[in-house]
């Protein structure tokens, strides 16, 4: 189990939202406040969207973070052997409790979000608590959505930063309220191109939306 409480560490989850193609996987790669070395990384990376070392079997990838955890030497672990989107997301939630320690950061990237959530009301008992607790053992988490309206409350509710990129239909109200959008400004969603996103995040530009243009890269993480 997590180790070492230290309530110190800030709360810097983060949401990427947008539909196929906005450029939502690119963000996280971009996103300068996940290391690119140097760093202990675990992702849920079902397509192989990461740089990383990618791990289909459970058994070998709980062997790998616990010799990685062991080894006090920096880590990029993928789980991707993904049969069940649900059960198999609950028990990598597991795995990455047991490896957080509060004297050390962990950057957890989890992909597909939207596959792994049962409903909207409170996530799965391994997820809820990796979200609810993880910040306290240094935990810092992003994850990756396409449809924001199907993915738990408990996401949102411990997630401080939030990524919206294109969106359409009913995604459009559930994303514009994120960012305290009303109604008459839905355009500043549908005007979006790719790799494109309102960022909200309660450290910059005084907590008011602001719009990201990216350029992609191929080689990144």
């Amino acid at each position: 189990m997590a180790i070492n409480q230290n309530t110190k560490w800030p709360n810097r989850n983060t949401l990427y939202l947008g539909r196929s193609g906005s450029g939502k996987s690119q963000a996280g790669k971009q996103n300068p406040e996940i290391p690119r070395s140097g760093a202990r990384v675990l992702l849920w990376d079902p397509s192989h969207d990461h740089k990383a070392f990618h791990i289909e079997s459970k058994v070998t990838y709980a062997r790998a973070v616990r010799e990685a955890i062991a080894s006090g030497k920096p880590f990029r672990l993928a789980f991707s052997g993904v049969l069940d989107a649900v059960k198999d997301h609950e028990w990598w939630c597991s795995i990455v409790w047991a490896a957080l320690d509060g004297n050390y950061q962990t950057y957890v990237i989890d992909e597909e979000l939207s596959a792994s959530c049962v409903s909207t009301a409170k996530a799965e008992p391994n997820a809820a608590k990796l979200l609810n607790q993880g910040r306290k053992y240094g935990m810092v988490y992003h994850g990756i959505a396409q449809v924001p309206t199907e993915i738990s409350k408990t996401y949102f509710n411990q997630t401080e930063v939030f990524y919206v990129g294109q969106q359409r239909g009913d995604q459009l109200k559930k994303s514009a309220s994120l960012l305290g959008f009303k109604k008459n400004e839905f355009e500043k969603l549908t005007s979006l191109e790719p790799l494109q996103f309102w960022r909200l995040d309660p450290k910059q530009n005084g907590g008011v939306p602001e719009l990201i243009k990216m350029q992609y890269q191929e080689n990144n993480f």
